[in-house]
């Protein structure tokens, strides 16, 4: 029913939370073209700083650990300045950082790693602290899967543009690029500050805080200590896609690289619908628990029928497969942070949030690392996936249990 000022409740409800809401959906979106242009263009220019395709993939384990170190220490900067500002500062620091790259001397790609990371930190945590302040609980899965699905979108555009870029203009052109456009969308949400970041308390310290505290957070509470292990163990596989399924289809299957980044591009799009789908799906029927534990089933198959790709595999099913293999590694990540949300203190979802990206950031590290140093120790993909998706399954079944 219409209120007084004859507007309708819903309407005015949905306008309220379209604009944080398209403001945390592109800084996710923009934050991931960033940290994936290296990572997407491995195969091009490991030859330049003197490695393999799979040591590029450590720029992603360095990313992230830097990043699970400064998002549960990002709590202070969060209630110092506001989300939308933490956000701008990060986004900015990494965009700057990332330029060392361009140097081309591998010591200084794993700083512009490391740097990175420290800016990409609070990017999760304050987006959640911004969304947790306009969004109701009947609909946080959804708002917060829409925002998270930024991320396979930024994969999709990375997938099509740095390898474009790269092809086109060199593997320089591409980092300044990318730089670009985070910065571009640092301006961007600016107007949005005055009304967002109301809450700041300006007398909060500046200083590194430790991140104990927050991890602290996760551990002692139950619920929140289940759901995050098990979320660990899934973002592991995420990050092993984001990282190695354009080296796998090149190196492996035999696409070109052009060819390799479109199908990679594609994955990711089919993970951007999945996640808002899975946050309908949390909401509406199945629940955040049960939606995590089907999508982490679904990702151990994906990635066993990954394992069964060759040179003599039809495109069609190449595709098939990789498509599959987004869409369900990729689904789960609105619906695990609405959770984290819920059962958060209101005032403290920002740090208990950096809280819970300390173990999935720390999944991040582990998953890209460990495979490279598998496929190192075995010669090949094969068996690593295969652990990959032993380990999902098992994750899945952990988090059914009900004791």
């Amino acid at each position: 029913m219409p209120d007084a000022s004859g507007s309708d409740p819903q309407t005015s409800e949905l306008r309220h939370i379209a604009w944080p809401l398209a403001a945390m959906f592109s800084t996710q979106t923009v934050t991931v073209i960033l940290f994936l242009t290296v990572p997407v263009m491995a195969t091009e220019i490991a030859p330049t700083f003197g490695v393999e395709a799979k040591d590029i993939g450590i720029f992603m384990s360095i990313v992230f650990a830097s990043a699970m170190v400064f998002a549960a220490a990002s709590g202070n900067l969060i209630r110092r300045y506001g989300g939308i500002r933490a956000n701008q500062i990060g986004m900015t620091f990494s965009a700057c950082c990332l330029l060392l790259a361009l140097f081309g001397s591998l010591p200084l790609l794993y700083l512009a790693a490391v740097l990175v990371g420290m800016g990409y930190g609070p990017s999760t945590p304050s987006g959640a602290h911004v969304l947790a302040r306009v969004t109701p609980l009947r609909a946080r899965g959804f708002v917060f899967s829409l925002k998270q699905s930024g991320a396979p979108l930024g994969g999709l555009i990375a997938g099509l543009l740095v390898p474009a870029m790269v092809v086109t203009f060199g593997w320089q052109a591409a980092i300044v690029v990318s730089v670009a456009i985070v910065l571009c969308a640092v301006f961007a949400i600016q107007p949005l500050r005055a009304t967002l970041d109301d809450d700041r308390d300006p007398h909060t310290p500046v200083a590194f805080v430790s991140p104990r505290h927050a991890v602290r957070k996760i551990l002692t509470d139950t619920s929140l200590r289940r759901l995050t292990l098990t979320a660990l163990c899934l973002t592991s596989v995420q990050s092993i896609v984001l990282t190695f399924l354009i080296i796998i289809l090149v190196q492996e299957i035999g696409l070109g690289f052009t060819l390799a980044g479109a199908v990679f591009g594609t994955a990711q799009a089919a993970g951007a619908l999945s996640r808002i789908l899975m946050g309908w799906v949390a909401d509406k029927a199945l629940g955040a628990r049960h939606t995590m534990a089907l999508l982490g089933a679904g990702s151990a198959l994906a990635v066993f029928f990954l394992t069964t790709l060759g040179p003599d595999s039809s495109l069609a099913i190449i595709i098939l497969i990789s498509v599959a293999t987004g869409a369900l590694s990729f689904g789960w990540n609105g619906v695990f942070l609405a959770e984290v949300a819920s059962l958060a203190d209101p005032k403290d979802v920002g740090a208990t949030t950096g809280g819970s990206l300390f173990f999935l950031y720390g999944g991040v590290v582990i998953g890209p690392a460990l495979m490279s140093f598998l496929v190192t120790l075995t010669g090949g993909f094969t068996l690593p996936l295969y652990i990959v998706a032993a380990v999902t399954a098992l994750a899945s079944l952990n988090l059914m249990r009900r004791d």
